[in-house]
């Protein structure tokens, strides 16, 4: 086996290079991954630029080695592994645990004091945009069957999804409304597709995204065409989304989300919000009665939506807009280069 690997390290302000450095050493609870697909999300594309709340924050220290939506082949395992071999197709968590801290040593490792964030803010765990990734087992889970590569890749997003579905008691009467046409934002109209929902309406302004989400099955709402809040009153008969996530982020949306929602329904806000929020009426909240919670990722909810995608088996092709080689990747990271993708895969390694 060679020694060394390409990997992308991300320099901040818009720098970022592809380099050699050594293949990380197997050892003790280690597996060793040859990564195949790794997609660039929005926040790798914030880090890249440096223009986004966390590096304000200081929370980001350069370089990074980005990528936590991975999918791959497993090349090699520690000793201590057992519930892996060669050749297992492999996706993982966006957290690595610490295994010390005493909620690690009951085994809940989503609650872990010392965690860390898999290529992105501090403290931070050495990302997948690499030829191999070196992981603990605890952190990895096999891809189901008929699920290909390409498509697990979108595990990580459809987690995130997962962190607000789990708290929607989805059933085939049930309305839900998501706001925010990225891939996070598809991963929820996936899921509460597989769940059964009577209808997924998506919220969001591009046409070429809206046409995606179409295709997974969603009734779509163009905001630059119709008042999204009229527009869910119209589809309900006025009774408003049982279920929200707002997964955009936007500066209008997080009261829309609020406003579209029915009474008693429950709201999960998923994306990050670059401004303050002003203009909310909080009588709105209580009046409606309404559960409102956010959502990260979280060590623990991919196991959650592999077991949708094992169950119902849905296309997520459709969210993959874009394919690149390794040797190219850099230029997904420029947001402005990819206007109308939802999703850039990065293609490192065949299986």
């Amino acid at each position: 086996m060679k020694k060394l690997m390409k990997a992308i390290l991300t320099e901040g302000y818009g720098e970022g290079k592809i380099m050699e450095t050594p293949i990380p050493k197997v050892y003790g609870d280690r597996v060793l991954v040859k990564v195949c697909y790794c997609g660039i999300c929005g926040t790798d594309q914030d880090l890249f630029s440096s223009d986004c709340s966390f590096v304000e924050d200081g929370l980001v220290t350069y370089p990074i080695r980005p990528g936590h939506e991975w999918s791959g082949v497993v090349e090699e395992v520690g000793n201590q592994v057992t519930e892996f071999k060669i050749g297992d197709r492999v996706v993982g968590d966006n957290g690595v645990s610490c295994e010390k801290c005493e909620n690690c040593k009951k085994g809940e490792f989503s609650k872990c004091k010392h965690l860390l964030n898999v290529g992105t803010i501090d403290p931070i765990y050495d990302g997948a945009f690499a030829e191999y990734f070196l992981i603990p087992a605890r952190h990895l889970h096999k891809i189901p069957e008929g699920i290909s590569l390409k498509e697990a890749s979108l595990a990580e997003p459809l987690s995130v999804a997962y962190g607000g579905i789990k708290h929607m008691n989805i059933t085939d009467n049930s309305i839900v409304a998501v706001i925010g046409t990225g891939c996070i934002g598809m991963a929820a109209v996936v899921l509460a597709k597989c769940l059964g929902a009577k209808d997924v309406i998506m919220i969001g302004r591009n046409p070429k995204k809206l046409e995606v989400a179409k295709s997974l099955g969603a009734t779509v709402i163009n905001t630059r065409e119709s008042d999204p809040v009229e527009a869910i009153n119209r589809l309900t008969d006025g009774k408003g989304a049982d279920f929200v996530l707002e997964c955009s982020g936007a500066k209008e949306t997080f009261k829309q989300a609020i406003d579209l929602a029915a009474f008693r329904a429950t709201v999960a806000l998923i994306g990050f919000y670059a401004n303050k929020e002003n203009n909310v009426n909080i009588d709105t909240i209580v009046s409606k009665a309404l559960y409102m919670f956010g959502v990260m990722g979280a060590v623990g909810d991919m196991a959650g939506a592999l077991e949708i995608l094992k169950t119902h088996k849905p296309n997520l092709l459709p969210i993959i807009t874009d394919e690149l080689p390794f040797n190219d990747a850099l230029k997904g990271f420029i947001r402005q280069n990819y206007p109308n993708a939802i999703k850039i895969a990065v293609k490192i390694c065949e299986e």
